[in-house]
């Protein structure tokens, strides 16, 4: 555990602080999908009836599988942290596609029935940076192809 935590901390210090900011936005974005993932998918149901937001969402899709949604982008993303691959860009291409879809659709039920813009707008927020990793892994994507 001690050598996993030395070479962490050796990597981490030849790094400048764009790329250690940026690992940081990528490791945020993941574990914020992941987490509303879990709990959508363990509370999602018992609060349906109580909040028209979640009401809203489940007449679109039960809240198991709009759970399901988030984790797959949130691991995707989450993934693509740590890879150095092309594969890293595709993940960030489809978790960042798929996250942006689902928490659109997320602050658009919100919007439709929130009493204070606040969290609607967060969660607009949030599609978008999801939106901006799949534009970036695509950018990167069409960089290879075109070299």
């Amino acid at each position: 555990m001690k050598t996993i935590f030395y070479r962490l901390s050796k990597q981490l210090r030849e790094l400048n602080y764009k790329e250690i900011l940026s690992i940081l936005f990528l490791l945020y974005a993941s574990l914020f999908n992941i987490i509303t993932g879990f709990f959508l998918m363990i509370s999602g149901d018992a609060i349906a009836e109580r909040s028209d937001t979640y009401r809203l969402m489940q007449n679109l899709m039960n809240m198991d599988t709009w759970g399901l949604f988030f984790i797959v982008s949130g691991v995707l993303l989450f993934i693509a942290d740590f890879q150095e691959t092309k594969a890293k860009f595709i993940n960030m291409v489809i978790g960042g596609t798929i996250g942006a879809m689902v928490l659109f659709l997320y602050a658009s039920a919100s919007f439709e029935v929130s009493l204070s813009y606040m969290l609607p707008a967060r969660y607009a927020m949030a599609g978008c940076f999801n939106l901006f990793i799949a534009l970036l892994g695509g950018l990167e994507l069409w960089k290879i192809k075109v070299r």
